[in-house]
């Protein structure tokens, strides 16, 4: 019977302390996986934390990346396009002074002319006016727009009754004489009235003699009898048509020649107009001088320019004035 009740206690003890041992081994397994599951959850979760986080920045580097990859890329892109695009801005920036200057050129409305070659031993005279004037018009110079009659009558003297080119053309024929006899050779524009010259086909004359000196013979007149003396007309600076040294030259034969003349006469010498309106000054390629002798509208000097005489002093001033500038 006690060895029935021992094995039953022993029995019971057994089982007791296996369920203890299982509960205890139950309990250690459970405690040891809380742990890891806890450590896991947690490893897992910061691990996804730490991904999270590295592909933020992964995300972040593979844009710069890809940003600067880019701007590489078109930097690139740019560079080789260069010399394409700005090979054609370097032509253009090289045409440009050559656009300007065709523009210049085309904007220009009348072309400078050049001097031609001129002989000093070869004066051309041109008698002003003539018998009958010609209405039609002409350009006052190269390509000019504005128009002059091609030639007028002229004025009349008040007390003789005169025309300016009957005598014009009397002193012109006394220094042709006067010129020769100097050893000059002389080419007359007109040596008589009933003749049909414009005053660019007097300059043009002059330009074919390659004239050392271009005279052109005037009276003035003007509404006031009063007014007196003698006026060279010489083209101004910056003459539009003339070259500068035509411009120049035919300054200083112009005050050669009143110069010249006033001290032959005594006349009053009322210096130099500078023009740029007068077609026979702006066709001439060679030095041109207009000289108004005096004013037929003043009594004393019409009487005076219409005597044999005081032409022949006229004359001879003139060619004085001619040859200072020459020589």
């Amino acid at each position: 019977m006690k060895n029935k009740y021992k094995m039953i206690i022993v029995g019971l003890l057994a089982v007791l302390v296996l369920g203890i041992g299982i509960a205890l081994t139950a309990s250690k397994q459970t405690k040891s996986q809380q742990p890891k599951v806890s450590t896991t959850t947690i490893t897992n979760n910061t691990a996804k934390g730490e991904a999270s986080e590295a592909e933020k920045e992964a995300l972040k580097s593979s844009e710069q990346a890809l940003s600067e990859a880019t701007k590489k890329v078109v930097d690139s892109a740019n560079k080789k396009e260069e010399p394409q695009t700005n090979e054609p801005q370097q032509k253009q920036e090289a045409q440009k002074p050559q656009q300007a200057q065709q523009t210049q050129q085309t904007a220009t409305p009348a072309p400078v002319k050049q001097a031609v070659p001129t002989n000093n031993k070869v004066v051309c005279i041109d008698a002003g006016h003539q018998r009958y004037g010609n209405s039609a018009k002409e350009p006052i110079g190269p390509g000019a727009s504005q128009t002059k009659a091609k030639v007028t009558t002229g004025a009349t003297g008040i007390r003789s009754h005169r025309t300016e080119s009957q005598i014009n053309l009397e002193i012109a024929l006394k220094l042709q004489r006067i010129l020769q006899s100097r050893g000059y050779t002389v080419v007359m524009c007109r040596t008589s009235q009933d003749v049909n010259i414009s005053n660019k086909e007097r300059a043009d004359i002059a330009n074919k003699a390659h004239a050392g000196a271009f005279i052109r013979l005037h009276c003035d007149s003007s509404n006031n009898q009063s007014v007196n003396g003698v006026t060279g007309l010489a083209p101004a600076s910056g003459n539009p048509y003339l070259s500068p040294s035509i411009v120049s030259s035919s300054q200083s034969l112009t005050r050669a020649v009143v110069n010249g003349l006033c001290s032959a006469t005594g006349a009053k010498n009322r210096g130099l107009s500078l023009v740029n309106n007068m077609s026979g000054i702006n066709w001439t390629q060679v030095p041109v001088a207009l000289v108004e002798m005096g004013f037929i509208s003043n009594p004393n000097e019409d009487a005076n320019l219409t005597n044999d005489a005081y032409q022949e002093k006229v004359a001879n001033g003139i060619a004085n004035g001619i040859a200072s500038f020459l020589h």
